[in-house]
């Protein structure tokens, strides 16, 4: 089930329509999209000793700049998603163009458009995307998948290795 919110868009001679956009469930595309500006916020932090703070603000201090989107998903816990998605208002105060593209990629709603929006709009915009989207439901099945895949792989390696120390 899908919570629907009005977009107001502005064209160039001023005049507003509204137009209805559906938050949902985010899919496998804006997961993607989602871990890969994590990363880049992370390298972000890095990089800028003005930031550092943050890390501890949002993370506690437990993030790694040089992880993948892969790496990350594997050592995540509920706490750092809730952490990360709960740092949006820090995020817009400090990194707004990088909250405004977790929005926009969580919502679905093209970034110029967001960035068009009134701010209590965008709030509840928001509060949409937590509303549909249980994370920490997410992140558990995500790491389910991840530990049996990486169960699989390993079996499947020391297969290989016997395999080739039989024929040898």
């Amino acid at each position: 089930m899908a919570t629907t919110i009005t977009l107001k868009i502005k064209d160039d001679q001023g005049n507003i329509t509204k137009q209805n956009h559906e938050i949902e469930d985010i899919d496998l595309n804006q997961f993607q999209q989602l871990m890969e500006t994590v990363n880049e916020i992370m390298k972000q932090l890095k990089g800028d000793e003005s930031l550092k703070g943050l890390v501890g603000e949002i993370f506690g201090g437990n993030y790694d700049p040089e992880a993948t989107p892969e790496d990350m998903v594997k050592e995540m816990d509920t706490d750092f998603m809730l952490k990360a998605i709960n740092s949006f208002e820090t995020l817009l105060i400090r990194l707004p163009e990088q909250a405004y593209k977790l929005l926009s990629i969580l919502s679905g709603i093209e970034l110029s458009v967001l960035q068009a929006q009134k701010l209590i709009d965008v709030m509840d915009i928001y509060d949409a995307i937590l509303e549909e989207n249980d994370i920490e439901k997410l992140v558990k099945r995500v790491k389910k998948s991840l530990v049996l895949t990486g169960a699989k792989l390993k079996f499947k390696a020391l297969v290989q290795k016997a395999t080739e120390k039989m024929q040898a």
